[in-house]
């Protein structure tokens, strides 16, 4: 089960619909503005107070879509944003007129497992509107991310590398990484900040021997077994499997692709991905 969706409520619209986690059951001081087809926060003093229901206490990303309401060419429409009574965002002034889009990390220790208030006000200071296109929540601990193994240099992602390889490599001839020999690996490290479930994703394909394929892999995660593969094709094909947060740990955490003793055959692997949920 997906730790929290990434999920956006539309305020385009006069109608906006609440998602599976994310509603806004009170709103005062704002509105629709038809003349512009976006939400409005009206009049300093003005909120929108959403409530935010969370399945686990992990901090999440909010992304508001806004853009300043310009007077006379200027902008004064300073915002506050407070979690269940917290102050999170004190009077972020806002000063572009296009539409943008703006993220926060609402840290675990403000949020609770349940219905969680965050109200958005519009400072009693300001003196022009702020526009609120859309509003959106994803969790924090592991966007999705991926190592593309297409090319002989493969850049790491904020929290996914490769510390190491051994009997592993590039094919320049088939333009992917290869498990080149029996016991072959490649060690993928992946740092999150809480244990949560993680989706593993892994583009691989058999290298065909006399048009056979037998290139039984083994995925272990912190050194215990977690996955069996075994390709019988010689295209490439995405393999998805869920290590549940009970096989990982705050920090790093070691994810290794190694080619078992039995293969007579190549893996090629053109990317790895990840993605908390």
């Amino acid at each position: 089960m997906s730790t929290l969706k990434k999920q956006t409520i539309d305020f385009s619209v006069s109608n906006p619909q609440q998602t599976e986690n994310l509603s806004l059951p009170l709103y005062q001081g704002a509105g629709f503005r038809e003349d512009f087809d976006t939400w409005s926060l009206l009049q300093g003093g003005g909120f929108m107070k959403f409530n935010l229901k969370m399945p686990l206490q992990i901090p999440v990303a909010w992304t508001m879509n806004i853009c300043a309401a310009l007077v006379d060419g200027k902008a004064n429409c300073p915002i506050s944003i407070t979690v269940n009574g917290e102050s999170f965002v004190n009077s972020y002034s806002e000063h572009n007129a296009n539409f943008h889009d703006v993220t926060w990390t609402i840290p675990a220790d403000l949020l609770k497992n349940g219905d969680n208030e965050v109200r958005v006000t519009l400072d009693q200071s300001a003196t022009t509107q702020l526009f609120i296109k859309a509003v959106g929540v994803d969790q924090a601990v592991l966007a999705s991310q991926s190592i593309d193994l297409s090319i002989p240099n493969p850049s790491r992602t904020d929290q996914l590398s490769m510390p190491l390889y051994q009997g592993a490599g590039y094919r320049a001839d088939y333009r992917t990484w290869s498990l080149l020999v029996n016991g072959g690996f490649m060690r993928f490290q992946l740092d999150i900040a809480e244990a949560i479930d993680v989706q593993l994703q892994l583009d691989i394909c058999s290298a065909l021997v006399g048009g056979n394929a037998n290139s039984p892999s083994t995925v272990t995660v912190n050194g215990q077994s977690f996955w069996e593969l075994n390709p019988t094709s010689g295209n490439f094909s995405p393999f998805t499997k869920t290590i549940p947060s009970s096989a990982l740990k705050a920090g790093a955490n070691i994810i290794e692709l190694s080619l078992d003793g039995s293969a007579t055959g190549q893996l090629f692997i053109n990317k790895i991905g990840v993605y908390g949920g």
